[in-house]
């Protein structure tokens, strides 16, 4: 085999070489780019999906306790952002209710969140004082002040 013969194989394995290693940072970045989760929710809280019973007791937050707990007060703002949830509260009513219903709220809020694939990190707050009532952190802690 002459040297011409040695260079053309030479250049060829290395262009061939290039190509594929151009293939798969092509392919990984896509991967990365086209992966719903990177750019969204769930960023900080955990990936696996929601079970039923989380999908339905989601649904009926949403569908009722939410709209209720506005419609009598308790709920005065519900703002959701990309890092957190916040939930102002009437800080009278807040302190009537039981330690069962801030407990059966804040698991209503996590699974609501969860299954919608929103940020975890929940507060709820006084609206006239702004005091922490309570709070959901990631992954599943969740504490009443």
């Amino acid at each position: 085999m002459t040297n011409t013969q040695k260079n053309i194989i030479a250049i060829s394995l290395a262009a061939v070489f290039i190509g594929i290693t151009y293939y798969f940072i092509y392919r990984h970045d896509e991967e990365l780019l086209n992966n719903p989760a990177r750019w969204g929710r769930m960023s900080d809280s955990l990936a696996n999906t929601a079970t039923d019973e989380e999908k339905r007791i989601a649904k009926q937050f949403s569908d009722s306790t939410l709209p209720e707990l506005k419609r009598l007060g308790l709920i005065t703002t519900y703002t959701q952002t990309e890092i957190e949830t916040i939930i102002t509260v009437s800080g009278m009513i807040w302190k009537k209710r039981s330690d069962f219903f801030k407990k059966s709220l804040l698991e209503q809020i996590f699974a609501y969140n969860k299954v919608n694939r929103f940020a975890l990190k929940t507060k709820i707050v006084d609206d006239a004082t702004a005091e922490l009532y309570a709070e959901i952190t990631p992954p599943d802690r969740r504490a009443i002040y």
